[in-house]
């Protein structure tokens, strides 16, 4: 993607609190693992090494490194993909701020993540090695449990980007990933009495393309449709979309989960309203 304003770069280091200490109660979504709990997220950032990353470069190093480590975005924006050095810049999934980067695929297991992991504009991460957070889960059954569910949450989600590009046509993927986009930065407003969803402008170019997995012409197709039917509207560092337009694929994802389950998921509006941005 071209290369971001510093006050884009700003806008995205504010991610949004979890409501809850309870992974249970954490709604996911495609292509972006939730909030990491808190407990985690200040070990890592207590015991890690802080980097920065130029944008297109790995986040571990070199391309081809060992996953060994937990990865956390402090700032900016990384990408991981299927395959080695010949995936980067085709991004399946992203991270933002709050969010890991990578590390825990093979936490417990230790095998090849057959993955690339590198920055999709300038980041910082900060980083620990999975050995240091395996030891304390050694000694510490309740923070065993806590990583296993959390690392859990990364895959459902990485799931549902899966059945997205499986069930949905280009323009609901790209729906779903204004969706995602919305619940990590959006805001809800009112424009002339119609709720609208405000957040800094979205991944563009080869980056969203790859993550909606489409064509360039695909892709420009999608959003000419949703700008010229006047339900998204972009305006340099920021963007907005219609949140009638995203309870549709917000309804999908309901309807997809498990009826027989105990989770039940708010709505969007609700969702949208329940979480405050945080430094």
């Amino acid at each position: 993607m071209r290369p971001p304003s510093s006050n884009w770069l700003k806008e995205i280091e504010v991610f949004r609190n979890r409501d809850s200490d309870d992974s249970y109660n954490i709604p996911i979504y495609p292509w972006l693992a939730p909030p990491l709990h808190p407990k985690i997220r200040s070990l890592i950032e207590r015991w890690g090494v802080e980097k920065e990353v130029p944008a297109n470069a790995p986040v571990l190093g070199h391309i081809n490194e060992r996953v060994d480590k937990l990865v956390l975005v402090k700032s900016g924006v990384t990408a991981r993909n299927f395959g080695s050095a010949c995936s980067v810049e085709r991004p399946s999934a992203f991270s933002v701020p709050g969010r890991l980067a990578c590390g825990n695929l093979n936490f417990f297991s230790q095998r090849p993540c057959i993955g690339s992991y590198y920055a999709l504009v300038p980041s910082i991460v900060i980083s620990i090695p999975q050995s240091l957070l395996f030891k304390v889960c050694e000694q510490d059954p309740q923070m065993l449990l806590l990583c296993a569910t959390e690392f859990e949450l990364i895959n459902l989600s990485d799931r549902l980007g899966f059945g997205a590009h499986s069930r949905l046509g280009v323009e609901d993927r790209l729906l779903a990933y204004f969706l995602t986009w919305s619940v990590a930065f959006g805001r809800e407003e009112l424009v002339e009495g119609e709720p609208w969803v405000v957040f800094p402008t979205p991944l563009r170019g080869i980056a969203l393309q790859s993550v909606v997995s489409c064509s360039a012409a695909a892709l420009e197709r999608a959003l000419g449709n949703l700008k010229q039917d006047g339900h998204y509207v972009t305006d340099n560092d920021s963007a907005r979309i219609r949140l009638s337009v995203l309870e549709p694929i917000h309804k999908w994802i309901r309807n997809n989960e498990e009826k027989s389950s105990n989770w039940r998921r708010h709505r969007l509006h609700q969702i949208l309203h329940e979480t405050q941005p945080s430094k």
